[in-house]
């Protein structure tokens, strides 16, 4: 049976600033000092890295077992929020309520407060159209802002007037149902997604039962940056790499100190590429570095280097594109 790599699988690394002599006197967050390492199995590369206490060496990374560098722009992994509208059906009543008639609107959220889509959960609400809505539509649809409002305000952290899950706001063309950011908590809390959909029902119109809303997906101008989703890999590296049993026999702790900020915007660098031993232990372990920078600039003097010393022709990152390099 094979000895499988002591050395981490995924290594992280949160940048601050980039040098080509990194020392136990550089600032915490320093990168660089990349060499290349001639070997008898080939070019290996190494870097260093100065984290919050001490230098650490990177593993060696073999040249010709490199099988991509990414470099991702930190507006590329941002998550716009979902949103959704709902409007009058054109083909009922041209495009009116009908008097009358009562207009339901059900929102189904999926995986709501818990993992998979098994876990559902379903909120109405309901308008009883009047003669002054029927020639009015944003009447129709301010009194729908009103009845989901209702449904939702007896939620954990809801009013009458809001909730901690979704915005909705009308206006004359129709309803607009918006995904919020959800709470977080470093290493206990992950902000889930608020995937919901909307369902008009029926009404009776001409003799016949038709639905009486059209929904479509909108752009939101609401997008959530990835320094939490940073924040907690490095959380799950940091203990990969040792620190199993943080907060163990509280107070009684070491703390770990952490590089991110999770209200920060990284760029990211991944390198992926393979460990292989020799003889009869010649199996092969892929790995991956991660290098996360706020400062684009940082991130580009380490790529920079990295293709001197490796012969890459890496990218650099540019606002709003990634590039991806064999």
């Amino acid at each position: 049976m094979a000895n499988f790599s002591a050395n981490q699988v995924r290594q992280f690394y949160a940048a601050k600033a980039y040098d080509t002599t990194v020392s136990a006197t550089s600032d915490a967050g320093t990168i660089g000092a990349i060499k290349k390492v001639e070997d008898v199995l080939g070019d290996q590369v190494i870097f260093f890295f100065k984290g919050a206490d001490t230098v650490l060496k990177s593993d060696y990374i073999p040249v010709k077992n490199i099988g991509y560098v990414k470099a991702i722009a930190a507006k590329d992994m941002q998550i716009p929020m979902k949103k959704q509208k709902v409007a009058l059906n054109s083909d009922v009543n041209e495009g009116k309520p009908v008097s009358g008639q009562d207009y339901v609107l059900g929102i189904n959220f999926k995986g709501f407060l818990s993992p998979g889509d098994g876990s559902q959960y379903y909120k109405n609400a309901a308008v009883h159209v009047t003669s002054e809505m029927s020639n009015a539509p944003l009447k129709f649809y301010q009194a729908l802002e009103q009845s989901l409002n209702r449904a939702f305000s007896r939620e954990d952290g809801a009013t009458k007037d809001s909730n901690p899950y979704v915005a909705f706001s009308s206006d004359a063309n129709g309803l607009y149902v918006e995904e919020k950011p959800q709470a977080w908590e470093l290493g206990t809390k992950k902000a889930r997604r608020v995937m919901f959909d909307l369902f008009p029902g029926e009404v009776y119109s001409d003799g016949q039962d038709v639905i009486w809303g059209e929904v479509s997906d909108e752009e939101s101008t609401t997008k959530v940056g990835n320094g939490q989703q940073i924040a907690d890999l490095e959380w799950f590296c940091a203990g990969e790499r040792g620190d199993q049993y943080r907060m163990a026999g509280w107070p009684h702790v070491i703390n770990t100190k952490y590089l991110v900020d999770p209200t920060k915007e990284y760029n990211v660098l991944e390198i992926h590429y393979a460990f292989t031993d020799t003889g009869v232990n010649s199996y092969r372990t892929e790995k991956e570095i991660h290098i996360v920078c706020e400062d684009v600039d940082v991130l580009n003097q380490f790529i920079t280097e990295l293709n001197a010393q490796t012969g890459l022709e890496v990218a650099p990152v540019e606002d709003g594109e990634d590039q991806e390099n064999p």
